[in-house]
């Protein structure tokens, strides 16, 4: 290869999300709860904690996310049992996207999640490539929050 054919690789892309975007994180364990909180800084992203299924029921309940990390394994509510409650809530937080993170992340596993309302899976330890790749996917996601009622269209 002649000197000028060298290629020049490019940093990783930061991506792009919506302005003021909100993530909700759930998981038991603070150390998880950080590694995810520095990605969401890094990606520009407003976040929140809570530290079971319970404090995230509330959270989806009273405050307005664009997306929620749940992990499964918690006390007092689990990651699939507060999925389960957040889309039987009335109104437009139902269609919060919310993406399962978890090492339990078995074929089996990841059929049962999204049965239970997960939008998608992220295996730990998390990549945070496949974190960016997920999050795009469910901004991306045309869910009742961001639609506005037909009669206010029409207004």
């Amino acid at each position: 290869m002649a000197p000028d054919d060298t290629l020049e690789l490019a940093p990783p892309a930061v991506p792009t999300f919506p302005p003021r975007a909100r993530v909700l994180i759930v998981d038991d364990l603070v150390e998880n709860r950080l590694v995810l909180g520095v990605c969401c800084e890094q990606f520009g992203l407003i976040h929140e904690y809570a530290e079971n299924g319970l404090e995230a029921v509330e959270a989806v309940q009273s405050r307005r996310f664009d997306a929620v990390l749940m992990d499964i394994f918690m006390p007092r509510m689990d990651g699939v049992e507060a999925t389960r409650a957040i889309r039987a809530l009335a109104g437009p937080s139902r269609w919060v996207p919310i993406i399962a993170v978890t090492p339990a992340a078995a074929p089996a596993m990841v059929a049962r999640y999204l049965a239970g309302g997960m939008t998608d899976v992220l295996p730990k330890p998390i990549s945070p490539a496949r974190l960016a790749e997920a999050l795009s996917a469910a901004f991306a996601q045309p869910h009742a929050r961001r639609r506005r009622p037909r009669a206010a269209r029409r207004a």
